[in-house]
């Protein structure tokens, strides 16, 4: 943790001294924070963020949208027979994130996915179970949209070879991609909006196995 003397943080933050003794003598918790360095006090640069209205608006409603994501997934996951739910209870291997290079619409990232999906089962369905649930997003910045996947591959020998694969198929395009970890929630974060039309699907060569096969967007 870096910190400032009294005169240096003052400056940064634009109050007077009255201001930041007054600020701590409220929230005596944050007091603790700081230090006394050869009689003189030093205060936590972190702290700048107290006194910026602006920043803390700012991270306010960031804290509030993870509450409320939070509240949803708890939701859904009360509900175990919801989809949500079901997925998150499923093993996945990879989470995928394709930003097309070309502007490509709903259908268009539908087909592709699907094309993807194709792809690999023609290449490695024999040799492995392989799952995939995928959704289509706007883009923030662009027109167009954008699709997030988790991916499950049962032969941990192919793992690598699979990623390539996928890189090869989207070689125009810039992919993303990690280990899947569920306490990142991955699925939810894909289905927190709602699964409607042609914005996800699920697919596989071994959802009946999963009691998922009526799940596919495609046999809707």
């Amino acid at each position: 943790m870096k910190y400032e003397k009294v005169n240096d943080f003052l400056k940064i933050i634009n109050k007077g001294k009255s201001t930041l003794y007054r600020f701590y003598r409220k929230n005596e918790y944050l007091y603790f924070e700081t230090k006394k360095l050869k009689h003189k006090r030093l205060i936590p640069e972190t702290h700048a963020k107290y006194f910026n209205s602006e920043l803390m608006h700012e991270e306010n409603k960031v804290l509030n949208q993870k509450n409320q994501s939070m509240r949803n997934l708890i939701d859904c996951l009360v509900d175990k027979d919801s989809l949500q739910a079901r997925l998150w209870y499923m093993d996945w291997t990879y989470f995928f994130t394709v930003a097309y290079k070309y502007e490509r619409n709903k259908k268009s990232c539908f087909k592709m996915m699907h094309g993807c999906y194709d792809y690999l089962i023609g290449k490695y369905g024999i040799e492995t179970d392989i799952r995939l649930f995928f959704t289509t997003e706007p883009f923030a910045n662009r027109k167009g949209y954008h699709n997030h996947f988790a991916l499950y591959v049962s032969n941990t020998k192919l793992h690598d070879e699979v990623v390539k694969a996928i890189q090869s198929y989207f070689s125009f395009d810039r992919v993303d991609y990690g280990k899947y970890d569920k306490y990142q929630a991955g699925v939810f974060y894909m289905s927190k909006e709602g699964l409607v039309n042609e914005d996800w699907d699920l697919l596989g060569n071994n959802l009946s196995d999963k009691n998922m096969n009526d799940e596919s967007n495609t046999n809707n």
